[in-house]
C-alpha cells in the first residue's frame, strides 16, 4: 500500500472530504445558520439574487461565494503563519489540489444547520467519527489547536481537514471558534 506524504496529490474520496466539510462548515456559520461570520450565501434570498445574477449555475455561485467568504474570514481571524480548514498547507497544495474540483458535486445542507449538535450530525455523517485534539489557547475567536499525527497511510491534509473541522464544535451560535494550528 501507498504511503501519504504532505507532497501527495490527493485522492478523488480526500478531494470530495476535504471539499464537503470547507462547503459543511460555511454552511454552518451562515447567516441564516449559526451566524460566525457575516456571509449569506446559503440563504433564501441570496438564492433569490443568484438566480438572477447567475441564471446557469447559482448553486455553483453560492457555494463558491461562501467559500471565500469563509477563507476571508479565517484569513482575517487567524496569525498569518496559521493552517485552517481553508489553508490546509503552508506552501498552499491544498489549494493547488483543490482548484479545478467540481463544487456542484458536493452536497451541502439544505436546511439551514442552527445547533452546534446539528452540525456534529452532519460532521459525523462525513468523518464517521470524532476527531481528537488539544486546546492550546484560545483568543478572541480563534482556537489554536493540536493535532495529534494521523493513522499510517493516511493523508495528512485530509486528517488535518477532519481535526480542524470537528473543532468547530468548540463554537456556539453567534460565537465562532475558528480552529487554527501552526505548523
Amino acid at each position: 500500500m501507498h504511503e501519504h506524504t504532505a507532497t501527495d496529490d490527493l485522492a478523488p474520496d480526500e478531494i470530495r472530504l476535504i471539499l464537503g466539510l470547507r462547503l459543511l462548515i460555511a454552511r454552518a456559520a451562515n447567516q441564516g445558520s449559526l451566524a460566525w461570520w457575516d456571509d449569506e450565501s446559503f440563504t433564501q434570498h441570496a438564492g433569490f439574487l443568484l438566480e438572477r445574477i447567475f441564471p446557469t449555475a447559482p448553486p455553483l455561485a453560492a457555494r463558491s461565494l461562501a467559500l471565500t467568504a469563509a477563507s476571508a474570514r479565517h484569513q482575517a481571524a487567524c496569525p498569518e503563519k496559521a493552517l485552517h480548514l481553508y489553508r490546509l498547507d503552508a506552501d498552499n497544495r491544498d489549494r493547488l489540489a483543490l482548484r479545478f474540483a467540481p463544487l456542484l458535486p458536493i452536497p451541502v445542507p439544505k436546511e439551514p444547520i442552527t445547533t452546534v449538535n446539528d452540525l456534529r450530525q452532519h460532521l459525523v455523517a462525513l468523518t464517521r467519527e470524532p476527531m481528537g485534539y488539544t486546546v492550546v489557547r484560545r483568543n478572541a475567536h480563534g482556537l489554536q489547536i493540536e493535532i495529534p499525527p494521523g493513522p499510517p497511510g493516511s493523508s495528512p491534509l485530509a486528517h488535518r481537514a477532519q481535526t480542524l473541522a470537528w473543532a468547530y464544535l468548540e463554537g456556539g451560535p453567534g460565537e465562532p471558534a475558528l480552529p487554527y494550528c501552526l505548523e
